[in-house]
């Protein structure tokens, strides 16, 4: 009779070691990772789209205020104001106030404010408008000016303190002039000007 004992042999399964769960954790956090990165790079993505779509409404809306006597406005808030009354304010700026008013504002996608104003030639006649953005990301400016550049939405336009009123404008000129941002907050301030 033998007294072997073949369990004794047999080593316990005792599970994951420490690095094999390390490892793991590790995977997840990269793939975390990437995944809120892409997320984030479609939401930038989705504002400026929007913010282009809003601009180029506002500034197709815009014409439609000339009267006999041009643009009939005192000020950039009135004529805001009044085009938000109107019904004309796109639909991917935020109202801030009671539409119906005549004194309400907008906003855009980025939080900075918006603004339709009158603009006088030369003999102080209100023959055209503009339409200035607030607080525009670098990213965000530079496909925003690029995109309405392209698609001659307006008469000339201006980063910061840089006018493009002289024709085309190349993309190399667009990112000298539009800033870095401030952390999250964008920097830039985008005028479009309508004559007409």
């Amino acid at each position: 009779m033998s007294f072997l004992n073949t369990t004794a042999g047999k080593h316990p399964d005792r599970g994951w070691g420490f690095m094999e769960q390390g490892a793991i954790g590790l995977l997840y956090a990269i793939v975390i990772t990437v995944v809120l990165g892409g997320v984030w790079k479609l939401f930038s993505a989705k504002d400026s789209t929007t913010e282009v779509s809003s601009l180029q409404t506002m500034m197709s809306n815009g014409t439609a205020l000339k009267g006999p006597n041009g643009y009939d406005f005192s000020s950039g808030a009135s004529m805001t104001g009044f085009l938000i009354q109107k019904g004309g304010a796109p639909s991917g700026f935020t109202v801030h106030g009671t539409a119906s008013s005549g004194t309400a504002t907008l906003t855009n996608s980025y939080g900075g404010q918006v603004v339709m104003a009158p603009v006088a030639n030369s003999n102080g006649y209100n023959n055209g408008f503009s339409v200035t953005t607030q607080s525009v990301t670098q990213a965000g400016c530079i496909d925003i000016a690029t995109r309405m550049a392209s698609a001659g939405s307006s008469s000339s336009m201006a980063i910061n303190s840089t006018d493009f009123s002289s024709g085309q404008v190349s993309s190399e000129a667009i990112g000298q002039a539009c800033t870095a941002d401030s952390g999250r907050t964008g920097n830039n301030t985008l005028v479009f000007t309508h004559n007409g």
